[in-house]
């Protein structure tokens, strides 16, 4: 185990932060440099507008009992943060909460599948962090099918087996109007004014919370207004002006629903929408006899009770919903993209185990 530790370690220090293809590829060269080995195969793609997308695996096909998915790029970060540290048994870092340490702890649960008669493959992307485009053009292909999924890119704990994610949906509100002097604006039309009406009639469908206002759930629908432009100067009533809203959805609201909210919303302010970037939520039945296995043995290996969580986030594993039995279970750890990101080494090796006592269990006889 000191290995799978040190191998986290090695791929932390590559500043591979999105976008920054050089330092992607080392990392990509690396991994195959420590991984492929005897009844290891690999297959690469690239895509328009999408960083690279490597698959490890132990059979030449795509068609895999089990395939484990994770990322290699991170976010910008200090320069010290690339210079790894351990103390007090956790794993201080750009990267190893979010997601070099899982990633490897697939990796190495690779190696223990050789010569095993079950089709087990690491799918790696490169661009999770900012657009998700090598997963979603890999998918459009149709070139990846498995039966079950590991999702290690989630949770705070160890103890925690997440059985839903949020769908996220990402629009475009645009509003014209008519310039004029801003000390005239009876003859202008404001088309912030436009845009601003829309944001707050949407709020009526999706509350606004603040620090501090945490709702008693977090599984509900929220909007979020991440970017507002007008490009105009200081003393003129602006003729244009956009707004991108960020949607995180529950099961309770379809793309159908919300963009009917938008059309009505739309139609009475004035003002169009868009949208950039839809995909699907991750909804898992803790009652599938896969999580069902999987959680027992969890529970024996930690030797404590596994909690059901949700999560308010999105991942890649979005991409094989509704095809596949995804089981969402991490490591712990906190931080993720801040500058005390760590991970708990125990939670690493614990997290191991797990995966490779399950792929034990179901390996055909």
């Amino acid at each position: 185990m000191e290995e799978l530790i040190s191998n986290i370690i090695k791929m932390m220090k590559i500043k591979s932060i999105s976008g920054n293809q050089a330092e992607i590829a080392k990392v990509f060269k690396w991994i195959k440099k420590h991984y492929v080995t005897d009844g290891v195969y690999v297959k690469e793609w690239i895509f328009d507008n999408a960083s690279p997308v490597m698959l490890l695996a132990n059979c030449k096909e795509c068609d895999f009992d089990v395939a484990a998915i994770g990322h290699i790029d991170v976010v910008p970060a200090k320069e010290n943060l690339f210079q790894p540290k351990i103390k007090d048994n956790r794993l201080y870092g750009r990267g190893g909460f979010d997601m070099k340490a899982p990633l490897a702890v697939c990796l190495d649960t690779l190696l223990y599948t050789l010569g095993k008669n079950i089709r087990y493959g690491v799918l790696i992307t490169s661009d999770e962090e900012t657009t998700s485009n090598g997963m979603r053009a890999l998918q459009k292909t149709g070139a990846i099918k498995a039966r079950m999924v590991f999702d290690t890119d989630i949770s705070n704990d160890v103890g925690e087996l997440v059985a839903k994610y949020k769908h996220p949906v990402s629009v475009e509100l645009n509003a014209k109007g008519k310039s004029a002097h801003s000390s005239r604006p009876w003859e202008g039309i404001n088309a912030v004014n436009a845009i601003v009406d829309a944001i707050k009639m949407l709020e009526k469908y999706f509350p606004q919370y603040q620090l501090g206002g945490e709702p008693k759930s977090t599984w509900i629908d929220t909007m979020s207004v991440t970017a507002f432009n007008s490009p105009t100067t200081y003393n003129v009533v602006p003729q244009n002006a956009t707004a991108h809203l960020n949607f995180r959805l529950t099961e309770k609201t379809d793309i159908k629903k919300l963009e009917s909210i938008l059309k009505d919303v739309c139609q009475k302010c004035s003002c169009s929408y868009k949208i950039l970037l839809s995909s699907s939520g991750v909804y898992m039945d803790t009652d599938k006899p896969e999580i069902r296995q999987y959680k027992k043995i969890a529970e024996k290996i930690l030797g404590r009770k596994i909690q059901i969580s949700h999560a308010c986030g999105a991942t890649d594993s979005r991409m094989f919903a509704g095809k596949s039995v995804i089981i969402m279970h991490g490591i712990s750890g906190a931080n993720a993209h801040g500058d005390k990101e760590y991970a708990e080494i125990n939670s690493i090796l614990m997290l191991s185990k797990i995966q490779k006592a399950f792929i034990d269990s179901i390996i055909k006889k």
